[in-house]
Formats: C-alpha cells, sequence, structure tokens
C-alpha cells in the first residue's frame, strides 16, 4: 500500500510539473542598460530591500578602487544597487567596519536580506552587512568556510552559513554576528556541491539544495534548544541552485536546473531554466516562472538568483555563465496577491498594540487591528504552529497611526495559526483560528 501512495503521489507530481501553467509576464531585463553587467561571469543572487531598491550581486563583474593605506588603485567586484525604475542607486565597491576598510576583492557567492531588510554579502569567503539606507558597513565575519552559499537567515536574525565544497559544516550566527554553534557538523563527505539554502522563520527547518545531489535535504530540531537531524530527502530529480520564500503565500521557490552540469532529471526533466512554487506542507507545485533564454538551451544560462518585489507582484530572476547576455531579467504578475487590505486610522497612539483578530474563529476572512507609536519598518506575518511563514500581512514602513488588516484565507487549511508583528525591535504574537 505504501509503495501504491508513493507511486501515486510521484505521477501527480510529474503531471504538475508539465502541465502548470504560469501566469508571469516577461517586462525585459534589468536593469534597463545593463551593460555594467554585461559580463563574462553573469550574476550570483539578487535581493530586494524594504525600499524596493534591488541588490545584484555580479560573480565577476570589476571595477577599480583608491586604497588609501596603499597608495594605489585595485581591482574590485562590486555589489550592484538600482532603484525599481532601474536607475542606479549605488555602487559598493567596499565597506568600512570598526574603522577598517574592507575593499571586495572577491567574487560575490551571494546576497540576501536579514530580518531587519539590512543586506547580507558573501564575498567568497567573508560575510557583511550593509545598511540598505544608507549603503554603509555595519558587520564582518570571517566564518572559517572556504567558498559560502547564499546565507539564509529566520525571523529572529540567526544567519545559516553552508558551504559550496563537501566536506565542511553548516554553521549558525546571531544578529550580532556572534557564533551560535553547528547546524550540521559535515554536511557532505563525498563529492556533493551546493550554492543555496534556507531556513524556516523558526529556525527548527532547513531546506538545503546540493545540485549535484538531485533532490532537497530537510533537517529539523524539535526546539532551539535541539539538534538537527536529516528528516528527508524531497523532489527528486531537481537540481536546484537557488531559491526564495514567496512573500505572499510563504510557498517555497526553487530553481530545477540548467542545460550545462546539473540538468533536471525524472520528473523534472525537461524543465531547465524553471522556477517553481512549492507548498512545504504537500510539495504541491503552485506557481512557476520560466528564464527567457537568450540562446536557446544555452548550458552557460544557469539559474542562479530569485527575489520578489514587497508586494510580491514583480519577480526578478538572475543567471550565472560564461557568456555575454544582460544576466537579470524582470517579471510581473498583476494577480500574485493575498486577500490583504491595509486601512489606516487615528494617528493618536500611545504604545505598540497588537490586537486580538476579530471575529475568532473566522471562514474566511477576519480583521487585526494594530498601533505604532512611531514610524518604522513594520512586518505582519501568519506562521502555522509548526513555525513555517503562510502569509506576510504587512512588509514595509509605516508612520505613527492604528491600522486595520483585513485578511482572507480562503486558500487555507482549518486551523490554529500565530500572526506575529515586529516593529523597532518590538515582537507581539496572537494566535487565531480558521474553523471552515
Amino acid at each position: 500500500m505504501k509503495k501504491t501512495v508513493s507511486i501515486l503521489f510521484a505521477f501527480m507530481l510529474l503531471m504538475s510539473v508539465k502541465v502548470f501553467s504560469q501566469g508571469w509576464v516577461y517586462k525585459g531585463i534589468f536593469p534597463p542598460a545593463p551593460d555594467t553587467l554585461r559580463t563574462n561571469s553573469g550574476v550570483q543572487f539578487v535581493t530586494v530591500d524594504p525600499d524596493g531598491k534591488i541588490w545584484i550581486a555580479p560573480y565577476r563583474t570589476s571595477d577599480s578602487l583608491f586604497v588609501p593605506d596603499s597608495g594605489k588603485k585595485f581591482s574590485v567586484r562590486p555589489v550592484y544597487v538600482y532603484n525599481p525604475d532601474g536607475t542606479p542607486w549605488d555602487t559598493i565597491k567596499a565597506v568600512t567596519v570598526g574603522g577598517v576598510l574592507h575593499p571586495f576583492y572577491n567574487s560575490k557567492y551571494g546576497i540576501t536580506r536579514d530580518n531587519n531588510g539590512n543586506i547580507l554579502v558573501n564575498d567568497y569567503s567573508d560575510l557583511y552587512r550593509i545598511n540598505y539606507k544608507t549603503g554603509q558597513g555595519m558587520n564582518y565575519l570571517s566564518p572559517g568556510i572556504s567558498a559560502l552559499c547564499n546565507p539564509a537567515v529566520d525571523s529572529s536574525g540567526n544567519i545559516y552559513l553552508a558551504p559550496v565544497l563537501p566536506g565542511y559544516p553548516i554553521k549558525i550566527y546571531g544578529s550580532d554576528f556572534s557564533f551560535i554553534g553547528n547546524a550540521v557538523d559535515v554536511i557532505d563527505t563525498a563529492a556533493t556541491y551546493g550554492r543555496w539554502m534556507t531556513v524556516s522563520p523558526d529556525g527548527n527547518t532547513l531546506y538545503v539544495a546540493r545540485y549535484t545531489d538531485g533532490f532537497l535535504r530537510v533537517y529539523q530540531r524539535p526546539d532551539a534548544f535541539s539538534s538537527y537531524t536529516l528528516v528527508d530527502t524531497v523532489l527528486r530529480g531537481i537540481a536546484c541552485e537557488s531559491g526564495t520564500w514567496d512573500p505572499v503565500n510563504g510557498n517555497l521557490w526553487l530553481s530545477t536546473g540548467n542545460y550545462s552540469y546539473n540538468q533536471p532529471t525524472g520528473q523534472f526533466a525537461g524543465t531547465e531554466g524553471t522556477w517553481y512554487s512549492f507548498n512545504t506542507k504537500t510539495w504541491a507545485i503552485e506557481d512557476s516562472v520560466k528564464w527567457n533564454f537568450f540562446s536557446p538551451q544555452d548550458p552557460d544560462e544557469r539559474p542562479r538568483g530569485i527575489a520578489f518585489s514587497n508586494d510580491g507582484k514583480d519577480v526578478y530572476l538572475a543567471c550565472f555563465g560564461s557568456s555575454t547576455f544582460p544576466p537579470v531579467e524582470w517579471f510581473h504578475n498583476d494577480s500574485h496577491v493575498t486577500g490583504i487590505s491595509v486601512e489606516k486610522g487615528s494617528n493618536v497612539v500611545s504604545s505598540y498594540q497588537l490586537s486580538q483578530n476579530y471575529p475568532n474563529p473566522f471562514n474566511p476572512s477576519t480583521e487585526i487591528n494594530f498601533s505604532v507609536p512611531k514610524s518604522g519598518f513594520v512586518t505582519l506575518k501568519i506562521y502555522d504552529l509548526l513555525g513555517r511563514l503562510v502569509s506576510t500581512l504587512v512588509n514595509e514602513n509605516k508612520s505613527t497611526g492604528n491600522y486595520t488588516v483585513r485578511f482572507d484565507a480562503s486558500r487555507l487549511a482549518s486551523g490554529t495559526y500565530i500572526y506575529q508583528m515586529n516593529v523597532n525591535g518590538i515582537v507581539l504574537s496572537k494566535k487565531m483560528v480558521l474553523l471552515k
């Protein structure tokens, strides 16, 4: 019976891979004039900050920087930052941390945002945090891992660093860059390689992609005081090098592979250059977007980055390779939204408040009131009882005031959910019950 169910599941997933339709519209290359990025290396990851700026980490694009201590110019490999309209915001060639200048001499191996919206950059084997508002350096860390995967961050700001190469651990660092411990002591002893991993918001589930494996590894722990164990290997046939969490529905987007050294196989055969949106409860596919190849079946266009705008309507895809194609593309989907609306009320506020949703229990919609006495970046997110992100209701700067969020949970299953507000270092949480 178990074998029959497994075969049926694989068949259903295979069918969903083959017939799933896309709602994303190709809008063009990004930025519109990408000559700076059009080099023989492509891009290793992209991210979007709370202001909507797009941060791009090319692998080998070079520039020059005068280093005062030496009195000479050196070749560096910058991070490029663009406004949503594609105009340049900054070219970051170096950062200063603790009074020390750190030129970006090395290839970029990853870029993402932390729980406060600031930017984490992997400069080969070094990690930096950059203030997303000023472009100034904040923290520096050399974790002792040769070649870092794209960093992962949980909702508490803990940072997870995995190796590209086999034989190294997955390390956990606090939001202050202090070492907490190893999540996994040795990720591999065999010759397996990876570029990307992520973590659930509560920090208790790791999703580790080693593209030479041909599947996704899932590590779990019951709580923050316990060790991780490998509990599953899922999505057989996938050769994932990049992914991200969906800001709208909490799904996990994963790339399937390329036409070069890691082609997808089995149920994912023929899906090169595609990112799928997976429901991590069932691993069902719920959405997809595909890279617009400049040369058909080009082995040098390898999916190596995906990032959403804060409202979820825009997605930026990045590719790595030795060709001179524009390495970032922009897609738009007006229907990629939740059943959410936010209204602002009175400005008379004396304290941070997160009210109990009403009605509660509810079906299918409810209202949540919250108060912000001081302007700041506000997130209001919903999690299931396993700590998995279900939906993001608010993810933007808010001025002082009282707010009401209307949330439509039509797509969710009955059960108890946790909604959490985070603003100016204040975290408030409550439970709500969806009863269908």
